[in-house]
């Protein structure tokens, strides 16, 4: 069992290959578990061939035209580039009639390609790298100037934010939207959240998206909803082409496949049975067993087979454009067991009649799958449906849906004259009564408004007398005791994966007697207070029952009294290997400087707020819940505050965690608050006066990053963040990010100490010695200008005559100018 770990899966492959000798091999699913399996294959001059690896990095790793790792699946970019121009594509061919619109839709005044507008919609931070990298690709095809800003939507798929930013790409005429996640729930979400704020783009994509078997099975059962959705595979099901070597169509393969396993297989199933088919070919033609003679026939190849040409590049990647697919209306019946088979269709290589672009309106497919009669023919087959959604009945017939034979005039004019006079009644008495029930709705809904409010605090203050009387009056409103318990435990859930600790109480001379006293430690580390506080002789919280899961063990913040947790404010980036001194210091510093009360700050701190006897215990996979916890969290905070125990080879720098942390708020644009202690300010400020041997010691100590190589406290932890990183991004690009960041936090220290220098007496520039130094970076618009010509100084500092005074700095006089500058000369 690999565990989904990549050293683990590259570690049993070469275990497989040493205890059966074996040359050749086939890999599991999923680029991260192939990247190192196909280093260790190449190690070992075995040949490994993947039908579960997209990466193109997985495969230029090895020597052109002498690769031993062969792909099945095409690189990555090519779904999405498939994707994009058969939308441009399908769009074009509307405008130059060769294609026709479907009934229910339409383009927009100036045409359907003049029209394309597209924006990203990324679910969970570690899509934010793979959007910025999808918006390059699609710029190519829709212009720059027609891509929209991305949506972004957090794991938990909020539905608040999922309504809110499609409004948004509403207001902005987004006509494409581009799903892009790891979270095969996010489709059907979107699709139900277009409905519900009634809009219609003209095409809703994203790359596996419909390859869930719950999104499958929920179109089956009749879902209309989820019709129409662009997706992308390797694999056509419906392709009628005989595989040379295999002698099978797609439909034979699927059929025996489904004998054997009692389902229909995937593109997946189909590229592992092609891989086989392609070795056991390569081998025949090379008639040996020799690694490097099959290999040859490998790169050689061009075999077709029912699953695709198999050709490989010069990396030994297939070298094919995925078909775009869509997925087909579902038969219009209320009958479920007539939706018994799921299968997409091939929209693209191929002919524009089969593409359903744009989208038919919401309200025209509500009444055309809706408005039905028991046959499932829409209008009951007397009419047909509008754009609007409305039943255009036929001669004779009416009513919403036309299931009304029309009445003569005479008869019409029977009823007329016998109603009237009590619909005029009727119309006046329910005029009252509607304005009565929305006056009293206004004020139940404010009255309930405000026994929510008592009850969220009462939750908060752990004040059961005040919840217990908050219920009472609910009930009232309809709420039973049942309901009560549910909305309790809710409430908690939620309150305890939103809490901070309060900085007052990491202040207390209490917590610092706590900590002292459990590790017999002046100045312990948090490492060595995890030992005592969740692993010694008494356990702080192992009897509390855990508001988030119901079990034994809550996290620390759970413990506090209710002054010292509330809604965290800030998101802080740390390590477990500080000391309390150096803790407490930094955020007395902080908090001094910002001008904030330590009991009106409350911190996301991983120590006290996951529930570390889930995650010490090894009873959860710690990576992949801290970073759910970690985005959730950072997003509500919408702030970080970065604690530095020094500038020079800070701990911060070399931890894989921190790393991420600062990778993900930059990549969020979010304000991140570097923090430094009162110490380590003095010395850093000793260094800019030392002039330019100063600069360059911290400028060298701040770009020593290597994420690839940097250290968790729990080693599959390591190996967890890094995969993360490395699906979106790759090492070398976060690391420039990182040390960019890291310069422009330097430039901002730099500037606030030569505005103290040059300031009137009375002014205060940067704050030194017992204030602290607090500098918060923003993003590009906010200041990198200076950060640029800064970074260009500080490369140029090499280039200072040796004759010159070493405490002399050169600093362009226009730092928001690049462009051959003039120098200042400062004496330190």
């Amino acid at each position: 069992d690999d565990a989904g770990s990549a050293g683990q899966a590259a570690g049993a492959l070469a275990y497989a290959l040493l205890r059966t000798e074996a040359r050749f091999a086939l890999a599991g699913y999923s680029s991260s578990l192939n990247l190192k399996s196909a280093a260790e294959a190449r190690a070992s001059g075995r040949l490994l061939v993947t039908a579960g690896a997209s990466r193109t990095s997985i495969f230029t790793a090895g020597a052109p035209d002498a690769s031993l790792v062969f792909g099945l699946l095409p690189p990555g970019d090519n779904y999405d580039e498939s994707l994009l121009a058969s939308i441009v594509h399908i769009a074009s061919e509307i405008d130059a009639g060769r294609a026709n619109l479907p009934d229910g839709a339409r383009c927009g005044p100036n045409g359907c390609r003049a029209g394309l507008r597209l924006s990203f919609i990324c679910v969970g931070l570690t899509m934010l790298g793979e959007c910025a990298r999808f918006r390059e690709i699609a710029g190519r095809h829709f212009g720059v100037e027609n891509i929209a800003e991305d949506v972004y939507i957090p794991l938990n798929l909020s539905a608040a934010a999922l309504s809110n930013g499609l409004l948004r790409c509403k207001e902005d005429r987004v006509t494409v939207l581009y799903i892009v996640s790891k979270v095969f729930e996010a489709l059907p979400e979107v699709l139900s959240a277009l409905e519900l704020v009634d809009y219609t783009p003209y095409a809703v994509a994203g790359k596996g998206m419909t390859q869930s078997k719950s999104y499958r099975e929920k179109v089956q059962r009749g879902w209309w909803q989820g019709s129409h959705v662009l997706d992308n595979t390797i694999w056509d099901e419906s392709s009628t082409t005989t595989g040379e070597f295999s002698g099978m169509t797609s439909a034979a393969f699927s059929s025996r496949f489904q004998q054997r396993w009692a389902y229909r297989p995937s593109y997946l199933g189909a590229a592992q049975f092609a891989a086989l088919c392609a070795l056991s070919k390569a081998i025949e033609a090379a008639n040996s067993l020799e690694v490097e003679t099959v290999a040859n026939e490998m790169r050689l190849m061009n075999l077709s087979e029912f699953y695709a040409r198999v050709k490989f590049d010069a990396f030994g990647q297939i070298a094919v454009m995925p078909h775009v697919t869509q997925v087909p209306t579902p038969l219009r019946s209320k009958h479920p067991g007539e939706f018994d088979h799921f299968m997409y269709k091939t929209v693209w290589p191929g002919k524009g009649s089969d593409f359903t672009f744009p989208f038919p309106s919401w309200a025209f497919r509500r009444c055309f799958f809706e408005r039905v009669d028991l046959d499932g023919t829409a209008c009951f087959g007397r009419g047909h449906c509008s754009a609007g959604g409305a039943c255009v009945c036929q001669d004779g017939w009416e009513g919403v849906s036309c299931e009304i034979p029309r009445a003569t005039s005479s008869d019409t004019m029977t009823i007329v004259v016998a109603v009237l006079g009590a619909v005029i009644a009727a119309a006046a008495f329910a005029t009252l009564v509607r304005l009565y029930y929305r006056r009293s709705q206004r004020k139940l809904q404010a009255r309930l408004a405000a026994l929510f409010a008592i009850l969220h605090d009462a939750h908060w203050m752990r004040d059961s007398q005040r919840v217990s009387q908050a219920w009472k009056s609910l009930q009232n409103f309809g709420y039973t005791p049942a309901r009560a318990s549910e909305e309790v435990a809710r409430r908690s859930k939620a309150q305890s994966e939103e809490a901070g600790v309060c900085v007052a109480h990491l202040l207390s001379q209490d917590f610092a007697d706590l900590a002292r006293s459990r590790t017999d430690k002046e100045d312990p580390t948090f490492y060595d207070m995890k030992d005592t506080f969740f692993f010694g002789p008494k356990p702080i919280g192992q009897e509390q029952t855990c508001p988030r899961d119901g079990g034994a063990g809550c996290a620390l913040i759970d413990t506090l009294v209710p002054a010292h947790r509330r809604r965290c404010t800030h998101f802080l980036s740390w390590t477990w290997g500080y000391t309390l001194s150096t803790v407490q210091d930094g955020l007395s510093t902080w908090t001094a400087i910002e001008g904030l009360a330590p009991s009106e700050v409350f911190l996301f701190m991983c120590f006290f707020v996951n529930n570390q006897y889930r995650i010490l215990s090894g009873k959860q996979v710690s990576a992949a819940e801290l970073e759910h916890t970690f985005e959730a969290c950072l997003t509500r905070a919408g702030r970080m505050v970065a604690l530095l125990d020094t500038w020079d080879n800070p701990r911060y720098l070399n931890r894989i965690w921190t790393i991420f942390e600062q990778h993900v708020a930059i990549q969020k644009k979010l304000p991140v608050t570097m923090v430094l202690t009162s110490g380590a300010t003095d010395a850093l400020i000793a260094q800019y006066e030392a002039g330019k041997p100063g600069l360059l010691r911290v400028m060298n100590a701040l770009t020593k990053v290597n994420s690839e190589s940097a250290e968790a406290h729990v080693p599959d932890d390591a190996e967890a963040v890094k995969s993360i990183i490395l699906s979106s991004s790759t090492f070398s690009d976060v690391d420039t990010q990182i040390i960019d960041f890291m310069l422009h936090w330097m430039s901002s220290t730099f500037e606030a100490h030569m505005k103290q220098i040059m300031a009137p007496a009375g002014k205060v520039g940067l704050r030194k010695s017992r204030t602290g130094l607090s500098v918060t970076v923003g993003t590009e618009s906010e200041g990198f200008g200076y950060f640029s010509a800064f970074k260009k100084s500080l490369s140029s500092l090499s280039e200072i005559p040796e004759d010159e005074d070493s405490s002399t700095v050169y600093v362009s006089s226009d730092l928001s100018t690049y462009e051959k500058p003039s120098a200042a000369k400062f004496e330190l």
